[in-house]
Order: structure tokens, then C-alpha cells, then sequence
């Protein structure tokens, strides 16, 4: 949801259209939102890259207000970045030092520079941060405070609050904060929805963070109603999936599903008289023979023709070493498989949780015919969720609808919020002081 181009200042030169498109589709992305500062000259080769290769390249622009407030645009199509593009130009102080603030290259689809842009886009315009909010409506665009969470350049950092009468449609959380930390204390007391990306410079760090979104179909237009929750389209989550291990649970139970799985069984296990946790995944599916499940941890051997967002089981298994544990992988053909891994709870290399909620809803709303058993447990308190009450409660509609999100959402939240006033519960109890 954030990546930069060759011809942002701050841009590598090999971040030209075509190597942003390949890395996205190696990542598994079904599309990026490109955000370059002040401009968007490589938005259209951006976007006739993507159609090439079957994903899609929205439109946006990282505006910079006069109080160095950075705005992400996120525009319907190419004309509306072009009429938004001439406007900031027409407000930006200077032209580019190259020597000083980097190169700001214009490229084709293919990489070929075709010349240079020679407006001082590394600086700020002279709107303020209501102004360009309304130039970004004006222009079609829906307004996104960029890294929200980040004192720099971030909109709290810069002005010290949000102001009352500034119209936000989402908050973005940088890759540098845990999303479900940053949805909570950003997004949520605003009633927004919360946005993840990468602020990608190099191709190497498209897709460290990312947003699931619940679409009908890869288009910007789809996007613009998942942020605005309309039709049936929603913001699912986000996360790293370099770290999250909530993503490699995502990306096993996934696998499942894609396997023929109709049941899935999660457990995530923290116990702190242990000092583990334990995370644990069985589906039904159809299951590997003994040599494909003695080679499913090998970082060199895959069963899939192309790769999707996900780790797989090799970097789970190195995740949960590298924290004093180990991984486990059980299976047989025609009888599902069972993975374990266990990690040192306290272990100063134990990667973090992540957002739990964004791991239901993105594999219900993949996969709603799915029976999941979720049960999350912290000592000796716990919560589960069984598919088979929430459709009891949705009366017949789909837990991909949404309502049946809604309720996802919302039984997940409880759950979670329920196991963290649990635990600062018994804290207080035992630290009085």
C-alpha cells in the first residue's frame, strides 16, 4: 500500500516500473499502491507494467503539507493522479539539486529513463494539511495519514494531535509498528479503518508489510471501496510477514484450505510457567506422502508453481529455532497434516505474535466454507471459536458477507481483549507497586 518509485529523491534507481511489478509478483501481491513524493510521473508505466503481469498498480502520491505532514493519496485511475500531480506542482517551493537530494528519474514500463523531474520534490508544498486533504477529494482520492505511527513526518509527530475537522478515510501504520498495536492506538479511537505497507525504497522491501483487502477483484476502484467498507468489500488486516507469526499461521492454514481441507484446528498456547509458546495447525486435507512431508521444512523444495504471500514451513522452522524451540511436521497422504512449533516465550529473538484478527478473517473470507476451530490460550485462561456457532448466529448468510466479517471481527476482538485485561489483571495482582 506504499511503495516508491525511481523518481522519489529518496527512491533506489533500480525501483523503476518494471522491477517494482516483478518483486510485487514475486512477493505474491496481487498489487501496490504507488506513493512517490509530490509527483506522480511514473504512475501510468507503473500501471501498464502491472497490467502486463497480471496485478494492478494504484494510483497515489506521498503529499507533504507546510507543517511536513506526509499525506497518502490514493486516487481512482491515471488521469486523476495527473490533474492531482500538476496541482502540487504548482505549489512546491524550488527545483532539484541532484548532488544534494538524489536523482528524481522518469521511466518507461521497461526501466528506460526518459528524463528527470526538476521540481524540488523532497520538499514541502504550501498546503496545509486541511488544504490537501480537500485537493485529494477534490481530485477523487481518499486521504490516508501516512505512518501514522512514526514521529517524523507522521501527522500526531508533526502537529502533536489530529485535528477535529480533518477529513481522514484511513490511518496508515508503518511496517516499523505491529499493526494490531497500531490499529488500536491510531485508527480505532478515529472509527477508521488502519492500512499497512511497506514505504518501500528498493525492490527488496515490497511486501515486508502489507494490507489484506476483501475485493471482488485486483482494481483500484475495489480498493477505494474496501477503505470506504462498501459492497460488501472491507479491510481484512494487515502485518509483516517477515515476523508476524500470526501470517505463518495464516499461510499453513491456507495451505490447508487449498489442499481440500473442509476442518482446520488452531491452537496458539502461551504459557509463561513454561516460558513457550506453542502454535498449533491440523487440517483434513489431503496430506503429504513420507518423503514430500520429510523435504516440506527444506527452504529449497516447494509444491507450488508460483509463490503466494506466505513463508512456508522452512522460515517457521528457523523462526521457531532461532527462539529455542523447534518445528514439527506430521502427515499422511489422504489424512491431513499437523504442524507444531514451539518458541521460547520469553526469548529475546521469539518474533511477535501479530494481528490474530487479521488471520481469521483473511482465511474465512478466502475460504467461508471452511469448519475453523480457533483457541487461543494465555496460562490458565483461553477463548475458542468454532465456525459452526458463528453461522448458527449469522441465520444462513456467509461468513465471508458483511455481516459475517462483522461478527469475525468482532468475536476475535472480544476474545483477544479479553485474554490482555485478564493478564494486566493478574499482574496488578501480583506487582501491586
Amino acid at each position: 500500500m506504499h511503495v516508491h518509485t525511481c523518481l522519489s529523491p529518496c527512491g533506489e534507481l533500480d525501483m523503476h516500473p518494471s522491477a517494482i511489478v516483478r518483486a510485487a509478483v514475486e512477493a505474491g501481491l496481487d498489487g501496490v499502491v504507488i506513493c512517490d513524493h509530490n509527483a506522480a510521473d511514473n504512475v501510468a508505466a507503473t500501471g501498464r507494467a502491472a497490467r502486463t503481469a497480471g496485478c494492478v498498480a494504484v494510483a497515489g502520491m506521498e503529499i507533504t503539507t507546510e507543517e511536513e505532514v506526509h499525506l497518502v493519496a490514493l486516487l481512482p485511475d491515471e488521469a486523476a493522479a495527473g490533474v492531482l500531480h500538476a496541482r502540487v506542482a504548482a505549489a512546491l517551493p524550488g527545483r532539484n539539486a541532484p548532488a544534494a537530494f538524489g536523482e528524481q528519474v522518469i521511466a518507461s514500463e521497461d526501466g528506460e529513463v526518459l528524463g528527470f523531474n526538476a521540481s524540488l520534490l523532497s520538499g514541502a508544498t504550501s498546503w496545509t494539511v486541511g488544504r490537501a486533504a480537500d485537493e485529494i477529494h477534490r481530485a477523487g482520492g481518499l486521504v490516508v495519514a501516512a505512518h501514522m505511527d512514526r514521529e517524523r513526518f507522521g501527522l500526531v509527530g508533526q502537529l502533536g494531535f489530529v485535528p477535529a475537522d480533518l477529513a481522514l478515510d484511513a490511518i496508515e501504520v508503518s511496517a516499523a509498528t505491529a499493526y494490531d498495536a497500531g490499529r488500536r492506538r491510531y485508527a480505532d479511537p478515529l472509527g477508521l479503518p488502519a492500512i499497512t505497507g511497506s514505504d518501500a525504497h528498493g525492490p527488496g522491501e515490497i511486501g515486508r508489510a502489507l494490507t489484506y483487502l476483501h475485493l471482488d477483484r485486483a482494481e483500484a476502484a475495489e480498493v477505494h471501496r474496501a477503505i470506504r467498507a462498501e459492497g460488501g468489500r472491507a479491510v481484512l488486516g494487515g502485518g509483516r510477514p517477515m515476523e508476524d507469526l500470526a501470517l505463518h499461521i495464516l499461510d499453513i492454514a491456507r495451505n490447508g484450505a487449498e489442499a481440500g481441507a473442509t476442518r482446520i484446528e488452531v491452537r496458539v498456547e502461551e504459557d509463561a510457567a513454561a516460558d513457550t509458546l506453542c502454535i498449533t495447525v491440523a487440517d483434513n486435507g489431503r496430506g503429504m506422502d513420507a518423503e514430500t512431508a520429510g523435504r516440506a521444512t527444506d527452504p529449497f523444495f516447494t509444491t507450488r508453481r508460483t509463490r503466494v504471500v506466505g513463508l512456508g514451513l522452512p522460515l517457521l522452522r528457523q523462526a521457531a529455532e532461532t527462539a529455542g524451540g523447534g518445528l514439527t511436521v506430521t502427515s499422511h497422504a489422504g489424512a491431513g497434516t499437523r504442524v507444531e512449533a514451539v518458541f521460547g516465550l520469553s526469548h529475546v529473538d521469539r518474533a511477535p505474535l501479530g494481528d490474530v484478527e487479521t488471520t481469521v478473517l483473511v482465511l474465512l473470507a478466502a475460504h467461508p466454507d471452511v469448519e475453523l476451530d480457533w483457541t487461543h490460550r494465555r496460562g490458565a485462561h483461553e477463548y475458542s471459536l468454532a465456525t459452526a456457532d458463528l453461522r448458527a448466529a449469522l441465520d444462513g448468510a456467509s461468513l465471508a458477507s458483511p455481516a459475517g466479517l462483522a461478527l469475525l471481527r468482532s468475536a476475535v476482538r472480544h476474545g483477544e481483549q479479553s485474554l490482555s485485561a485478564t493478564a494486566d489483571s493478574e499482574s496488578r495482582t501480583e506487582n501491586p507497586l
